[in-house]
């Protein structure tokens, strides 16, 4: 019984250390802006992502100094993806909330992030809405599927 005991714990153990994902030495941590963020977005951590190589860990912290910040979305850039994080909810004023993903990029450098407001992605919207008439199908197509995604950023509402 002890031997059971003890052989599971062990490879509790050990399976805990094979897959611990982060190596803290190589983590990189940012402060203040570089350029590749828009203004209410600060860079927290970018660092490589173990086991993987290509990939990198990838957090932005979004603070509210001046007034309530209504998000619609985050998006998260490198130079060869992207990811749209629909995140439709208000920072309060002196507050910050924190969005991150792994990223595929060539190097840590290349990313980087930009903030929607709600009233942003509104203004898109009903611009988007605006320009379909006199448009032909194909391009009526493309239209729709951008419509769609500020649609998603904006929790439906539209």
């Amino acid at each position: 019984m002890n031997r059971k005991l003890s052989t599971i714990i062990a490879s509790l153990t050990i399976a805990a250390l094979m897959l611990s994902v982060y190596q803290p030495g190589n983590a990189v941590t940012y402060y203040g802006h570089d350029g590749s963020i828009d203004d209410h977005l600060t860079k927290t951590k970018v660092e490589p992502y173990k086991g993987k190589q290509g990939y990198w860990v990838y957090m932005v912290k979004a603070c509210a100094t001046d007034y309530n910040l209504g998000v619609a979305a985050v998006i998260l850039k490198s130079d060869i993806a992207k990811k749209e994080l629909g995140v439709n909810k208000t920072i309060k004023k002196g507050e910050c909330s924190h969005y991150g993903a792994v990223m595929k990029a060539k190097d840590g450098n290349s990313l980087g992030a930009e903030l929607i407001e709600r009233h942003e992605a509104l203004a898109k919207y009903n611009e988007i809405l605006s320009e379909m008439s006199g448009k032909s199908i194909k391009e009526k197509k493309e239209l729709r599927k951008e419509l769609h995604s500020y649609r998603s950023m904006l929790g439906g509402l539209v």
